[in-house]
C-alpha cells in the first residue's frame, strides 16, 4: 500500500509539473497567438498553437484533480469536509476549463474564416471578435477564480492537519485570497495587477518541492489538528 510520504511525493510531483505547464501554457505558448496585432488576425496563421494550448489546458486540470484525489484519503482523516470540497472543487476546475478550451477554440474558428473572407466588412469581425473574446476570457476568469477557491481549502486543510510544515499553509490562507480578490477585479471589468497571481504561485512552488522532498508527515495523523 502506498504510504503517505509516498503519496505526498506524488502529489507534489502532479502539482508542481501543473502549475510549470500551465504558467507556460498562459505565458509562453500562447504568446503568438496574443502578440500584436492581436489573435483575430494571428490565429490562422498559428492554429496548430490553439489546440496544442487546449490539450495542455485540460491535462493540466485533470493532473490537478488527481492530485485532490490522491489526497482525499489522507486530508479525510483529519478533515473529511475540506476534503471533499477539495476533490469536487478540483473536479469542477476540470468542467470549467474543458469550457474554457471550447471557447478558445471557437476563437481558432473566427480567425480562420477572417483569414479565408477578406472581402467581408472588417467591422463585422470586429463584433464578433468582442463577443467571443468575451466568452473565453469571462469563463477563463470563472476557472481561476474557482481554482483559487480550491487551492484554499487545500491550504486550509493542510494546516488543520500539520502533514506539511505548518508555516507553509498558513502563508498560503493569506495568498490564496489575494488572488481570488484580483480574479474578483477582473470579472467585474476593473484592471487586474498580475503580481496578485505571484503569493499564490510562490506558495505552490514550496508546498509542491516540500512535498517532492518530504512527502506528507504520517506521524500528523496520529495526533489531533
Amino acid at each position: 500500500m502506498r504510504t503517505e510520504k509516498q503519496t505526498g511525493r506524488l502529489m507534489g510531483g502532479l502539482l508542481l509539473t501543473a502549475m510549470l505547464l500551465g504558467l507556460w501554457n498562459n505565458f509562453g505558448l500562447t504568446t503568438a497567438i496574443f502578440a500584436e496585432p492581436g489573435w483575430l488576425q494571428n490565429g490562422a496563421q498559428v492554429p496548430a498553437l490553439f489546440g496544442a494550448s487546449a490539450v495542455l489546458g485540460i491535462v493540466t486540470s485533470l493532473m490537478i484533480m488527481a492530485a485532490a484525489i490522491l489526497a482525499w484519503p489522507i486530508l479525510r482523516q483529519t478533515s473529511p469536509s475540506l476534503a471533499l470540497a477539495y476533490v469536487m472543487l478540483s473536479a469542477i476546475v476540470v468542467a470549467t476549463s474543458a469550457v474554457e478550451q471550447a471557447n478558445f477554440l471557437a476563437m481558432r474558428a473566427l480567425s480562420l474564416q477572417y483569414a479565408k473572407n477578406p472581402g467581408l466588412d472588417p467591422a463585422l469581425f470586429e463584433v464578433m471578435r468582442g463577443m467571443v473574446g468575451a466568452a473565453r476570457h469571462g469563463i477563463h476568469y470563472i476557472d481561476k477564480l474557482i481554482g483559487g477557491t480550491s487551492v484554499f481549502v487545500l491550504f486550509l486543510a493542510l494546516f488543520r492537519s500539520n502533514l506539511v510544515p505548518r508555516i507553509i499553509p498558513a502563508i498560503g490562507l493569506v495568498a490564496a485570497p489575494i488572488q481570488m480578490v484580483g480574479i474578483c477585479s477582473a470579472l467585474f471589468m476593473q484592471p487586474m495587477n498580475l503580481a496578485v497571481l505571484a503569493p499564490i504561485a510562490l506558495m505552490l512552488l514550496v508546498l509542491s518541492l516540500t512535498l517532492l522532498l518530504r512527502g506528507f508527515t504520517p506521524k500528523a495523523l496520529a495526533r489531533p489538528a
